[in-house]
């Protein structure tokens, strides 16, 4: 009976039970011991060897059921592990996927829209090279305006991609700062008198100068600010302060834009450097945006190793400051020193040479044929890459100019087979296809450059200039 209650308790039931006897016709005594749960049987006088030995066998037995349930422990742990890690690879692999669906929709996204607008911005920019009446100039400059101003917001969903991915890159090549004050009075001037406010830009600083750093990112941070300040600004004026940071450590330049709109509570802040955020969220359906400006701007900015704050008021305005740890590495000559009102359009060089353009699309074949032949230099071209390859084994070029996605054969292997040829000639991209790795297989394929679409005039013909001879 007592053996029958231990075998009861639950953490009894693997308890070694040794019945021990004087009994000598045991068999039916031990026969219930072992239905009861017995291990062993022993009769009297008990044998002490016999006894000893009895129970370093079972405690010997019992270390070893201990060691294999651990070891049973330790290989479902490892099997569970397992199961989590396959899960775990199977997650990072399926957002992997999703991450590279997702670069793959932006890119085609981004080459489907910048085609038909390098058409629009191009032939736009040229035809204000022609005799026109102020209502066209009036007509021609919304155009083109709202055509950047798209352009802006498609840059702005790639790199909010690039930044989310960490794979955003910062230049530090020289730019003129003066060049760029100037595109950006060109862009808002017009943009601020048609909705009823002054704009000014305030130099405290000699602007004549070039700096090291990321232009590019500097006009498009620069460019939403101003951008925000006319959104938001209603009635009285907007503007751009450049002035000497005196941050002993960093010595750089500050800019300061100001406005007299809405204001923003303090409160609400820290929400504007978030992304699709906005300090009101009435603000959206009243003034238009997506609300990635500021996100973006804050992150080139931190990219920079600048600073980007704001101070501001509910209904008495904002001021955003932005400082930047530029490198003024020269003065500039007669062309810096321009007003900033000179019309921002480039003069064409004159040029010789033959440069072939390798584009499937017939309007955009048309825009770029004129953009090149102003500067003088012969112009071929062809709608795919066999054409392209085939042109360029047959005869010499000072340039070729080469789109990425073409029918029969893409740009990207049209250039490949042109090197493996020999033939060392300038290849450019001219691509609206701007991600970093379609820049990356260009160059891997042996390209000499890369421009994007829509097509800066100013760059293109630098690159015309430095491959074909320059006449004068």
């Amino acid at each position: 009976e007592t053996a029958q209650m231990i075998r009861q308790r639950e953490d009894f039931e693997e308890l070694p039970i040794i019945f021990i006897s004087a009994t000598q016709n045991t068999d039916e005594l031990i026969n219930q011991g072992y239905a009861v749960g017995a291990f062993d049987y022993l009769t009297k006088p008990i044998d002490p060897r016999i006894l000893v030995n009895k129970v370093k066998l079972f405690h010997r037995l019992y270390i070893q059921q201990k060691t294999l349930e651990e070891r049973n422990r330790a290989i479902t742990a490892l099997n569970c592990a397992l199961e989590n890690n396959e899960t775990l690879k199977e997650a990072v692999e399926s957002a992997e996927r999703a991450g590279r669906a997702k670069d793959e929709f932006l890119a085609s996204m981004s080459h489907e829209l910048r085609t038909p607008l390098t058409t629009v911005i191009g032939n736009g920019e040229l035809m204000g090279d022609t005799s026109l009446t102020s209502y066209q100039n009036e007509l021609l400059d919304s155009m083109t305006i709202s055509g950047k101003s798209l352009l802006y917001l498609i840059n702005d969903i790639l790199d909010t991609s690039k930044i989310e991915a960490g794979k955003f890159e910062i230049d530090h090549t020289k730019f003129d700062l003066c060049v760029l004050l100037r595109e950006l009075r060109h862009i808002f001037q017009k943009r601020a008198e048609k909705a009823g406010l002054q704009f000014q830009i305030e130099e405290q600083i000699n602007t004549h100068i070039h700096c090291i750093g990321d232009g590019k990112r500097l006009t498009q941070v620069l460019v939403n600010l101003l951008g925000n300040a006319i959104k938001f600004t209603q009635q009285g004026a907007v503007k751009l302060t450049i002035a000497k940071d005196h941050n002993d450590k960093h010595p750089g330049i500050r800019f300061i834009v100001e406005d007299t709109g809405i204001g923003i509570e303090q409160k609400t802040v820290d929400r504007l450097f978030k992304p699709f955020e906005q300090a009101d969220q009435s603000i959206s359906g009243r003034f238009g945006g997506t609300g990635l400006g500021l996100y973006i701007s804050s992150n080139l900015v931190t990219l920079m190793e600048g600073e980007l704050f704001v101070e501001s008021e509910p209904g008495k305005g904002s001021k955003f400051y932005l400082t930047l740890p530029l490198e003024q590495v020269e003065e500039e000559g007669a062309e810096s020193a321009k007003s900033l009102t000179t019309n921002t359009q480039p003069e064409a060089p004159q040029l010789s040479g033959r440069v072939l353009i390798a584009d499937d699309a017939p309007e955009l074949q048309l825009l770029i044929r004129r953009m090149v032949e102003v500067t003088g230099v012969e112009v071929i071209i062809v709608s795919n890459g066999q054409e392209a390859l085939d042109s360029a084994l047959a005869s010499p070029y000072e340039l070729i100019l080469m789109d990425m996605q073409m029918p029969v054969m893409d740009g990207i292997e049209a250039t490949r087979r042109i090197r493996d040829s020999g033939n060392q000639g300038a290849i450019v991209a001219l691509t609206a296809n701007v991600m970093e790795q379609h820049r990356k297989q260009f160059e891997k394929a042996g390209c000499n450059g890369f421009l994007t679409k829509p097509i800066d005039r100013a760059l293109l013909y630098d690159v015309l200039s430095e491959h074909c001879t320059v006449i004068g």
